[in-house]
């Protein structure tokens, strides 16, 4: 799904976001990096119609109407609810929604679940630590196989082989589906591992986009050059 995004505007007490025009490709994995409080969650919820904007209008795939649109966009929010109910529950909700046949739905569970083998997919999910909700909210949201997957920090609270491996189940969805991918990171190596397309934002404003090889080797912004040298994007 393409991403056509013209004036943006989201304000709170003050300014929250200020995008001129913004252009997503379709197919594409795109990193969103910044300090905290740079408007990457905001441009997120926007583009997800959670809160509305301001001003402005986003396109997907040229189509103006979000209600024409809404059944293609899948979200995992920084803070993902967990439903008190049962893991596989959580996990094929939006799939029972949808009213799919029960075969389907269960090939897809296997087929997702063998990312990361949950073995407690009876437990109540409200009992589960911060690492396995994420897991949980995730397939929640890439089971569904929608066009447009938008991720707010999924792999924060996952040790490294969860987000090694969260990372190849996106590559994997975007490569079969050509699922198009934004994701909120605070992990530059992350970017740099899976991103095609790098944004960094700061105070609301894109202030670099590139193709992962120029934002890393050639940036221009001299705030991002800066970060690049250490390694990590902290307050």
């Amino acid at each position: 799904m393409n991403i056509l995004i013209k004036g943006l505007v989201k304000e709170y007490e003050k300014v929250a976001l200020s995008i001129d025009e913004l252009f997503i490709e379709g197919g594409k994995i795109v990193a969103l990096l910044g300090l905290n409080g740079s408007g990457k969650t905001t441009l997120l919820e926007c583009i997800a119609n959670f809160k509305g904007y301001d001003k402005g209008i986003i396109y997907y795939d040229g189509e103006e109407d979000f209600e024409r649109v809404r059944n293609k966009i899948s979200i995992m929010q920084q803070r993902p609810y967990i439903f008190n109910m049962p893991v596989k529950e959580n996990i094929i909700l939006g799939l029972r929604y949808q009213r799919l046949d029960t075969k389907i739905i269960e090939e897809r569970l296997k087929k997702y679940n063998s990312y990361y083998n949950l073995n407690f997919l009876d437990k109540n999910a409200k009992k589960l630590s911060g690492g396995e909700a994420a897991k949980v909210a995730l397939l929640r949201a890439v089971i569904l196989e929608r066009p447009l997957l938008l991720l707010d920090e999924p792999t924060a609270n996952m040790d490294i082989e969860s987000t090694l491996m969260t990372e190849k189940l996106l590559k994997d969805i975007n490569k079969e589906f050509g699922t198009t991918i934004l994701i909120v990171t605070h992990d530059i190596f992350q970017a740099e591992r899976i991103a095609d397309i790098v944004i960094f934002m700061d105070k609301g404003k894109i202030i670099e986009m590139n193709t992962n090889e120029e934002f890393f080797n050639n940036p221009k912004n001299s705030l991002v050059k800066k970060i690049l040298k250490r390694g990590e994007v902290n307050d």
